[in-house]
């Protein structure tokens, strides 16, 4: 099968924690190259300032920017260059040798806008994956102000293509009670975990991973990792963890964010000296995927305190690496805890007192589960499981 994927606003070789990339980037990544070890053939559509470049991802997989002339535009600027961005890819799709398309599977609500056009073009069916939902972030969170132009979009998107894609069940009943569709039209694809890459490492691996994260070799290590925006909630981290009893030594890891995201991230610098943890919390900045797995080892509790996740991939990438999760009941979250409850502990409200006690029951009565444990609960999240079910979805339309 031949695949056109849309990634319009954000690039699935981008570092993710940073301003518009996060884990549909490596949703995409490891879908895509799941499929094109299947031997399909998967091109991955982006724009990168406009520029033209072709570049191989893995076998079958191409990166393409076919080059629309818009230059560089900020994610709130492209809804109304869509048509534009539909026309380089329908140029690029007429002049390559690779025999057209199959499918379009487009990743995100202004994505999905230009799989309308292309679809109303090629006539093929189009597949669409939301990742977040402007309606759900606006509902769950007082910070988030998602525009009437993106809600309505998402509506219309959703009744009018072939097949909507989720990650979650929770997203999946979500999806199919906001737009009133049958569930049928709405599958289910989880994200996988590459564990060749994310395991538990032995315990010298676990010191040495948080001296390489900077952190202190005795105490308690508390991490975060994710985009620094409103909805991830690391407000309420810091609330909690000013609250954990004061003879503990702990410290707290805040992975993700960049230059994009500097006010936020001085928000919560603030926030912090008043909390009285200036000296317990590191903001790391980006960091580089393959690093990840050391800060996971290296901590005793991941925290994720986000008001809404379409699928939480953090949970699944601490879970893999043996350190349990203290998280809100989003995404994938219940699902993963209900299949072994030692991968973590949910807090429904949204009071730092409960958190606060939850965080430190976690750190102070872990167990680090081994890889072996771990291998029942982590076997419906793999990417060949992942393209295995996309693939009998795309042959069923």
């Amino acid at each position: 099968m031949r695949l056109a994927v849309l990634s319009i606003h954000s690039s699935p070789l981008g570092r993710a924690g940073s301003k518009d990339t996060g884990g549909m980037s490596t949703y995409l990544r490891g879908l895509s190259t799941a499929l094109g070890q299947r031997g399909h053939r998967v091109d991955l559509f982006t724009r990168d300032a406009g520029r033209n470049e072709i570049t191989g991802v893995a076998p079958n997989v191409r990166l393409v920017c076919p080059g629309d002339g818009l230059g560089r535009l900020d994610k709130k600027e492209l809804y109304p260059h869509c048509p534009a961005v539909a026309e380089s890819i329908d140029r690029f799709s007429s002049l390559d040798d690779g025999g057209g398309y199959d499918y379009i599977f487009s990743h995100y609500w202004l994505s999905g806008v230009v799989g309308r056009i292309l679809q109303e073009r090629w006539n093929i069916p189009h597949l669409l994956m939301f990742h977040t939902l402007g309606r759900a972030k606006n509902e769950a969170c007082p910070g988030e102000k998602e525009p009437w132009l993106r809600l309505e979009t998402e509506a219309e998107l959703a009744r009018e293509c072939d097949l909507l894609v989720t990650a979650a069940e929770r997203e999946r009943e979500r999806i199919v009670e906001y737009y009133g569709l049958e569930r049928g039209k709405v599958i289910l694809v989880p994200c996988g975990i590459d564990r060749s890459l994310f395991y538990p490492f032995d315990q010298k691996g676990c010191l040495e991973a948080k001296q390489q994260a900077g952190g202190r070799s005795e105490g308690k290590t508390i991490l975060a990792v994710g985009r620094i925006e409103p909805v991830k909630g690391f407000d309420l981290l810091l609330e909690a963890a000013s609250l954990l009893p004061a003879e503990d030594d702990f410290e707290i890891f805040i992975a993700g964010g960049d230059h994009k995201s500097k006010v936020l991230t001085a928000a919560l610098k603030e926030k912090a000296g008043a909390l009285g943890l200036g000296g317990k919390i590191n903001f790391t900045g980006v960091v580089g995927y393959d690093r990840l797995p050391a800060y996971y080892n290296a901590a005793d509790v991941t925290v994720i305190p986000s008001y809404y996740e379409s699928f939480g991939l953090v949970a699944l990438e601490s879970a893999a690496c043996g350190t349990p999760v203290v998280a809100s009941p989003v995404g994938v979250l219940p699902e993963l805890v209900a299949r072994d409850s030692a991968c973590g502990t949910l807090v429904e409200e949204r009071d730092p007192v409960k958190w606060a006690a939850a965080i430190h029951r976690t750190y102070t009565g872990k167990v680090r589960k081994s890889s072996r444990d771990l291998d029942a609960v982590l076997a419906p999240y793999s990417w060949p499981e992942a393209a295995v079910k996309l693939e009998s979805a795309l042959r069923s339309l």
